[in-house]
């Protein structure tokens, strides 16, 4: 039995469940324990018993974050998600719900099932599953994944946060953020780290953690994904942000306890994932600063005109710029001068072997100014 990576209380999801911890369950014991009538319908957030049918594109992940190929017949728990992504394959889920004994897709590494519309480009069809069944509680209640979020401590009061955000998927978000997380640690600050939205992933939250006091994702606090079940604006999508907004402020207050400071990752971009509507009131999280990555001078002079039509606020919020855009001089100086940006600075040449070493010093040098600065918008000074 394969319980996805993005139910992250297992001890407490074992208790309520104790039946799905045996390594010998067949298909005909798994479906005796789960709600499997004719007319029984998941939805979105629901916990599915499920049977992999198909072996295609999509890959799973062991509890530890480690990727792993689906294998054909493997029975597997996992959440009904919605997905918008622009490099994987996403879902869209009906209102009225999915049929038991339906077919339907691995969507995400993570643990997502769903009905993918599309194929993105390079990759085939999706692993496919046969929903054999939901889990329900004694009461007939169908269990969420939200039932098993980590049990967190919560602070009164928030640390002082930065928020790191890309123009896109892929463009450099969790390089930068751990050229962050090392700097700051350097400076002998208690840094906590969070990953904020898209799709969970055990493996990308570890990437950071690794380099952080410690780490949560979306996942920690039970939302396996912040997109909503369909593309459309609707109270299910509103649902969504709400949710989105209470799992972040949870993990906020979780590594507020022993951290100094938060850096909080956004994945994909400004567009979706619930990203806007978390990010409307900055005073509510505490944003002191935010990072936006860029792979150019018009996508960063975008990301400006997204930030602030999502709240004005942030025109009183120091932001700066990173990523590709900033490895050039040639379009520092286009970013400085289109955008009110407060700062343009490269964090990778220092780590590449091709740039110049007058290159790889300033780069040091700008990765340097750009930690004082924040930890001075932390309210923190050099130890």
């Amino acid at each position: 039995m394969h319980i996805t990576s993005n139910i992250r209380n297992l001890e407490k999801f074992l208790t309520a469940f104790p039946w799905a911890g045996s390594q010998q369950l067949t298909e005909a014991d798994l479906i005796e324990n789960v709600a499997a009538l004719p007319d029984s319908r998941a939805h979105v957030w629901d916990l599915v018993a499920a049977k992999v049918i198909a072996v295609g594109d999509t890959v799973t992940e062991d509890r530890e974050g480690h990727e792993r190929p689906l294998v054909l017949n493997e029975l597997l728990i996992a959440p009904l998600v919605g997905r918008e992504s622009s490099l994987g394959h996403s879902s869209v889920l009906p209102i009225e719900g999915i049929v038991v004994g339906s077919t339907i897709d691995y969507v995400s590494t993570g643990g997502g099932l769903g009905i993918s519309p599309d194929n993105p480009p390079g990759k085939g069809d999706p692993s496919k599953v046969r929903l054999l069944g939901l889990l329900c509680y004694a009461d007939g209640q169908v269990a969420k994944a939200q039932d098993f979020a980590k049990d967190l401590p919560a602070a009164d009061t928030l640390k002082p946060v930065i928020i790191v955000v890309g123009s896109k998927s892929d463009v450099g978000k969790t390089t930068v953020c751990i050229e962050l997380l090392k700097s700051l640690a350097a400076a002998g600050r208690q840094v906590g780290v969070a990953k904020a939205s898209g799709t969970a992933q055990r493996m990308e939250i570890e990437e950071l953690a690794v380099h952080a006091n410690e780490g949560l994702d979306t996942a920690d606090a039970g939302m396996p994904t912040t997109y909503p079940p369909s593309q459309e604006s609707d109270k299910w999508a509103e649902s969504t942000h709400q949710k989105s907004l209470l799992a972040l402020e949870s993990n906020l207050r979780a590594l507020s306890v022993a951290n100094e400071v938060i850096l909080v990752e956004f994945g994909g971009d400004l567009l979706s994932a619930s990203v806007p509507e978390i990010l409307e009131d900055p005073g509510r999280l505490n944003i002191v600063a935010v990072i936006m990555v860029a792979e150019s001078a018009t996508a960063a002079i975008g990301m400006e005109t997204k930030l602030l039509k999502i709240s004005p606020s942030y025109a009183s919020i120091p932001y700066y710029v990173a990523g590709p855009t900033a490895t050039l001089r040639a379009n520092r100086n286009r970013v400085e001068r289109e955008t009110r940006c407060a700062g343009c600075f490269d964090l990778w040449s220092k780590n590449d072997s091709r740039a110049s070493q007058n290159q790889q010093d300033a780069s040091t040098a700008s990765s340097q100014e750009l930690t004082r600065k924040l930890l001075e918008h932390c309210g923190l000074g050099s130890v």
